[in-house]
C-alpha cells in the first residue's frame, strides 16, 4: 500500500475535516479528498460520512486509525533508531551508563573473542569493557578505572571491621567464572604470589557474586562501584582486597572507522562524562 494514502488518511482522521488535513499536509483539498477515494477503492469500504458540514469517520475508519497509527509509530521507530549507537558495556560498569540517550546497552558476551568479532562485522558499534586486544583495526582508550573489592554479609560471624589477609585465606570463596586468556579475575589482577583458595561456589555473573555473598559466609571480589551500587539493597560488607591487586581498567575499544563519525563522537563523550560523574571515592581505598 502506498504509504503516503496511510498519512493522509491519518491526517483526515486526527482532523476530521478535509481542509484542515490538506493545510497540515500541504496539499490540495482535492488531492486529499482523492487519496481518500483511492484508499476507499482499494479496501472496499467508506471511511467518512458527511456530517452537517463536516466530515464524521465509520467504523471501518476507526478500525484501520488504530492499525495504522501503529505501524506508523514502528516507522517512525525504525527510522529513528540509526541514530541509536549498539554498545556492549561489562555487567561490572553497566549499572552507572543505563539510561543514557540514543544508546543501545547489551551486556558484553563472555567469549572476547566474539566481542571483537562483533565490532569487526558491525555487529556492534562500541565496546566498554576490561578486554583488550593488539590490533590495529581498534581504538582503545582507557576511560575509567577502579578497585576491586571484597565483599561479604555485613552479618558475617568471622568478619567484622576489618579484613586481614591471613582471615582472607581462611574463608571460603565465591568465584566468578569468567575467564580471560585462561585466567579469572583475581589470577589477573594479583601482583603478589596467591595461595590456594577454598572455592564455596562457582557464581555466572558478577550479580551473582555479591548476592551470594550476602546470604552466605563466602567472600567475593567485585568492583567498588558495582559494590556500593548494591551495599544497602544486600547488606554488604565492603573491605579492600588485602592482596595487592591492579585496578579494574575500563577501556572504550571501537572500529578506526568510526573515530569521526559525529554520532558515535557523541555517544563516547556521553559516556566519558557520565563516568567522570561516578569516580570511586579512592580516599576511602587509602590509594
Amino acid at each position: 500500500m502506498d504509504l503516503n494514502l496511510v498519512r493522509t488518511f491519518m491526517a483526515v482522521y486526527q482532523c476530521q475535516s478535509y481542509t484542515k488535513a490538506s493545510e497540515l499536509l500541504a496539499l490540495t483539498q482535492p488531492a486529499v479528498s482523492a487519496a481518500i477515494k483511492r484508499l476507499e477503492s482499494e479496501i472496499g469500504k467508506q471511511l467518512f460520512i458527511k456530517k452537517g458540514r463536516g466530515i464524521e469517520a465509520t467504523s471501518k475508519a476507526h478500525a484501520l486509525a488504530t492499525k495504522f497509527q501503529f505501524a506508523l509509530d514502528t516507522i517512525n521507530d525504525a527510522v529513528n533508531d540509526k541514530n541509536t549507537v549498539s554498545v556492549y558495556c561489562a555487567e561490572i560498569i553497566l549499572h552507572s551508563l543505563v539510561g543514557l540517550d540514543q544508546i543501545n546497552f547489551a551486556e558484553s558476551p563472555r567469549s572476547q573473542s566474539m566481542l571483537f568479532e562483533h565490532l569487526r562485522e558491525q555487529k556492534v558499534d562500541l565496546v566498554l569493557d576490561v578486554a583488550t586486544i593488539k590490533d590495529s583495526a581498534f581504538v582503545i582508550e582507557e576511560v575509567y578505572v577502579e578497585p576491586a573489592v571484597v565483599v561479604c554479609s555485613k552479618f558475617h560471624p568471622r568478619i567484622q571491621g576489618r579484613l586481614t589477609k591471613e582471615m582472607y585465606y581462611r574463608e571460603s570463596h565465591i568465584l566468578y567464572s569468567g575467564r580471560w586468556q585462561g585466567l579469572n579475575g583475581f589470577e589477573q589482577m594479583a601482583e603478589e604470589p596467591i595461595e590456594e583458595r577454598k572455592i564455596s561456589l562457582t557464581a555466572s555473573s558478577i550479580a551473582s557474586v555479591a548476592l551470594f555473598a550476602s546470604h552466605t559466609k563466602g567472600l567475593g571480589l567485585i568492583s567498588y562501584s558495582f559494590a556500593k551500587r548494591w551495599e544497602k539493597q544486600l547488606d554488604l560488607a565492603i573491605y579492600p582486597c588485602p592482596i595487592k591487586l591492579s585496578h579494574v581498567k575500563y577501556k572504550m575499544i571501537y572500529h578506526k572507522r568510526y573515530i569521526n563519525d559525529p554520532q558515535h563522537r557523541k555517544v563516547r563523550q556521553q559516556i566519558i562524562d557520565k563516568l567522570s560523574k561516578k569516580k570511586p571515592l579512592m580516599e576511602w581505598m587509602g590509594l
